[in-house]
């Protein structure tokens, strides 16, 4: 049976984002996930017990420079800040009961390659012990060069080949059905081939990014498909509603038999 998680940063915006747990909870989302609470953790945890909500994941917060916007795990010199953003998330998301934090790498533009890629993988060595010991996994996504050019991480292998380097329980990758169409189609034998290395799946259709039955991309099929591999984790729906969230729902009856 799939679990779908609602997109807290993506659905129900026109609520507080308090109430869009409510909303969740009433469209029959068994758990939430978010970019950035906008909650402090305890009341995250306190609604979400009173809801029987899961908390699934959160982000590591953007800096607030332009060119941080989508985090600095990859660029050289913020090492100390990553250390202190991570372990904020961190203690959010142990707090909260979020399973996992989604690292977000960064902009490179005009660092070179290797630099950023050495950044990376220290920064995420000493990330990894610090999410063992909060007991909150990290992910890591590929997201498409289209809409984020110059992001150190754009296809989902790259996010799996670095799982592999580093071989811990505690990084996953998470993979995402719009960014990797885009960069990379053939969607289900990619989950299949990778299914031990993901550790989260989000879905939204291709190119719109909205609902996920609207687009290039048979998500009937990939979400049959996700099934039949045994698939136990959640599903995030991190999309753009065409209209409100509640009108656009229809499709989690429609895609899923």
């Amino acid at each position: 049976m799939l679990r779908f998680s609602a997109h807290l940063s993506f659905l129900y915006l026109e609520l507080p984002f308090a109430e869009r747990m409510e909303a969740a909870k009433r469209a029959g989302f068994p758990g939430v996930e978010c970019a950035v609470p906008e909650i402090p953790a305890t009341e995250m945890s306190r609604r979400a017990r009173k809801l029987g909500l899961a908390i699934v994941g959160i982000n590591t917060a953007p800096g607030e420079a332009e060119s941080e916007r989508l985090g600095f795990a990859a660029l050289p010199g913020r090492e100390k800040a990553f250390a202190r953003n991570l372990d904020a998330a961190l203690d959010y998301a142990a707090t909260a009961g979020a399973s996992h934090v989604h690292v977000l790498s960064g902009l490179i533009d005009g660092i070179a390659r290797e630099e950023a890629e050495a950044t990376f993988m220290r920064n995420m060595e000493t990330g990894i012990r610090s999410a063992e010991k909060a007991g909150v996994r990290l992910v890591i996504e590929g997201l498409n060069s289209r809409d984020r050019p110059g992001y150190f991480l754009s296809r989902s292998q790259d996010a799996f080949d670095i799982v592999d380097r580093f071989g811990s329980p505690w990084l996953r990758a998470m993979f995402d059905t719009y960014h990797a169409q885009i960069m990379e189609g053939d969607i289900l034998a990619r989950i299949a081939a990778n299914l031990s290395r993901i550790g989260h799946i989000q879905i939204s259709g291709v190119p719109g990014r909205t609902e996920p039955d609207f687009g290039e991309l048979n998500h009937r099929e990939v979400l049959a498909g996700i099934d039949r591999l045994g698939w136990a984790g959640f599903i995030g729906c991190e999309y753009k509603p065409r209209t409100t969230t509640a009108e656009g729902l229809g499709w989690m009856k429609t895609l899923v038999s």
